[in-house]
């Protein structure tokens, strides 16, 4: 789990199947130690585990991704000029309705860095 670490939740709004999360994101975290030195970037694995983890925090349980469809990756996410960020998740139950189908923009107002699909399942 990256919350609380990472990034930390700012703002949430929750709707029916829909929830607004804004987050910032810590650019002195290790992991920009090696992506990269001096002019950080937020990896496109990290923002889905955001997403992730976002999910987890809305349903008090922890998911993990069981598959990824979709990605758009569009935008660059700098910490350093863009620490805030909003994630726009909706979902519905799987077929399976252990899972979930969740869908994600990843924006502020002026750009979208990434909109994907994925399916978590909880985790034991």
């Amino acid at each position: 789990m990256l919350e609380n670490d990472f990034f930390t939740i700012i703002a949430e709004e929750r709707n029916e199947n829909q929830v607004f999360f804004t987050v910032h994101i810590n650019a002195e975290h290790p992991i920009f130690g090696g992506h990269f030195p001096g002019d950080p970037i937020t990896p496109g694995v990290c923002i889905v585990q955001m997403a992730c983890d976002l999910f987890s925090h809305l349903q008090q349980q922890r998911f993990v991704v069981s598959s990824l469809k979709n990605a758009k990756f569009m935008q660059i996410i700098r910490p350093l000029e863009t620490a805030e960020i909003d994630f726009q998740i909706s979902y519905q139950m799987a077929e399976n309705q252990n899972d979930y189908d969740v869908k994600c923009v990843v924006s502020n107002p002026d750009t979208t860095f990434a909109k994907f699909s994925f399916t978590v399942s909880p985790t034991s």
